[in-house]
């Protein structure tokens, strides 16, 4: 399912007219299965470790070999003929040549039996690990999305509280030229002013950068940040199946990835172990050879000899000087340590199942409760500006309401970030995250009014 969803994404992404399109978040996906660095260098490293099969399978299958060698041959000798006779110089020039095919094909060998079964396990370990990485690059994607969404909600807070300090600091400075203030409140506000300024620069950059941190994702530039669908206002936090942890623990030991994927590294460790104690072991191999030579020695000058084998050849390892013992365990260590590791690795699955599912279950709560202060401080903001026109208030207070009506959406709007995130990371560490899952998340996201496309 994960493999078909990603070719038609692939196709989708090759084809799509991007000057025309509002930026959201399948295309930005769609851009970064194609130009992700990270995840390009996953298919090819899966693609590596598909290989492994292959090599595995080759050391029980047959080998063939043919050799094919020529030479012009000049031999000089001197001396008798004969004892006492006289010296005597004998030249000849002849040329030979010599051809050799051999079969052989392995009869009885624990290590190549190891090593077949190795390479299917690296091939496993591959296609575990381009799972992972796959539904890796599904977070990732919403992770810089929002991001950049959250980046230029903390720019839109920092301007609201900059431009309160600004009107704070006019107040003052009104105030304190007509002598009913001190030069000290003037001083504090001006200072306030100018951390808040300088507030402002640092969220410009922070925008900036997570700007280009998905641009590096998408292999595309972005135009503008508010070219960038939103969030939905009807956003509304759905529930999630199956409601005990206990259920989703019992998917993620079966499904996770990177659980699967370290124990078919245990697997491999344990063929590595296999293959270094088969050296204990004798080999057992069949072979047939065909050989064709032609004046291949100085007496066999003019001769030509055609000589073909079958037979079986044995090897039996008496003493390598303690090598092969050596070898097998520290193999043995290595296959022990690749067990730990998975322990290792399933605990911390766990945990961060644990995390992802009370973020989840915490949402709900989370998110109503700051939806409830958005809606105090709309209404303070609307009551403010009316006490104002009434005379009540001054301009500082509206736009000290207006600072805390940012506040408030700002955190509203990262409860809601990091809910979809956590739905994603919980579904990943669980195994069970698919480009649909993405999908539906996409829906949460809308393109506000006036916009137009991106770049």
């Amino acid at each position: 399912m994960m493999k078909k969803s990603l070719i038609g994404l692939f196709v989708g992404a090759a084809f799509m007219p991007i000057q025309a399109q509002a930026l959201d978040l399948m295309h930005a996906y769609e851009f970064a299965l194609n130009n992700d660095p990270t995840f390009r260098s996953a298919a090819k490293e899966n693609e590596a470790g598909q290989a492994n099969r292959v090599i595995g399978r080759s050391q029980l299958m047959p080998r063939i070999n043919y050799s094919y060698w020529t030479a012009a041959n000049n031999l000089k000798q001197s001396g008798p003929a004969y004892t006492g006779g006289p010296n005597q110089i004998y030249n000849k020039a002849y040329p030979s040549d010599n051809q050799t095919a051999q079969l052989t094909q392995p009869i009885f060998d624990l290590g190549a039996l190891a090593r077949y079964r190795q390479g299917i396990a690296q091939g496993d370990f591959a296609d575990a690990k381009f799972a992972y990485q796959s539904q890796d690059l599904i977070v990732r994607t919403l992770q810089a999305y929002s991001d950049l969404l959250f980046a230029q909600d903390q720019l839109n807070y920092q301007t609201a509280e900059r431009d309160a300090y600004h009107e704070q600091m006019k107040v003052n400075q009104r105030v304190y030229e007509k002598g009913e203030g001190t030069r000290t409140d003037l001083l504090e506000s001006t200072a306030s002013f100018s951390l808040a300024e300088a507030k402002v620069i640092e969220a410009q950059d922070n925008l900036e950068n997570a700007k280009r941190k998905l641009e590096a994702m998408m292999g595309e530039p972005i135009k503008s940040s508010r070219e960038v669908k939103k969030l939905s206002n009807n956003f509304k936090i759905q529930p999630i199946f199956p409601k005990t942890f206990e259920d989703w623990k019992e998917i993620a030991l079966g499904s996770n990835p990177e659980l699967t994927a370290m124990s078919h590294q245990i697997e491999i460790a344990r063929q590595t172990y296999q293959q270094n104690k088969a050296a204990h072991y004798p080999t057992v191999s069949g072979f047939v050879s065909w050989n064709q030579q032609k004046s291949y020695t100085v007496v066999t000058v003019s001769q030509e000899s055609l000589q073909s084998m079958v037979g079986v050849s044995v090897n039996v390892p008496i003493f390598s000087g303690g090598e092969t013992v050596g070898k097998t365990s520290q193999a043995r260590a290595g296959y022990e340590k690749s067990q730990a590791d998975y322990d290792a690795t399933r605990d911390r699955v766990i945990t961060e199942l644990k995390k992802q599912y009370d973020s989840v279950s915490s949402s709900l709560q989370r998110v109503e409760a700051l939806m409830r202060a958005v809606s105090s401080s709309s209404e303070l903001t609307r009551a403010m500006r009316k006490s104002i026109q009434g005379g009540v208030r001054i301009n500082l207070d509206a736009l000290l309401a207006d600072k805390a009506f940012a506040t408030a959406q700002r955190d509203l709007a990262q409860a809601k970030y990091n809910y979809l995130l956590s739905v994603l990371k919980l579904k990943q560490q669980a195994g069970t995250l698919t480009v649909e899952d993405l999908e539906k998340t996409a829906t949460y996201f809308q393109l506000d009014a006036g916009r137009t496309g991106y770049n």
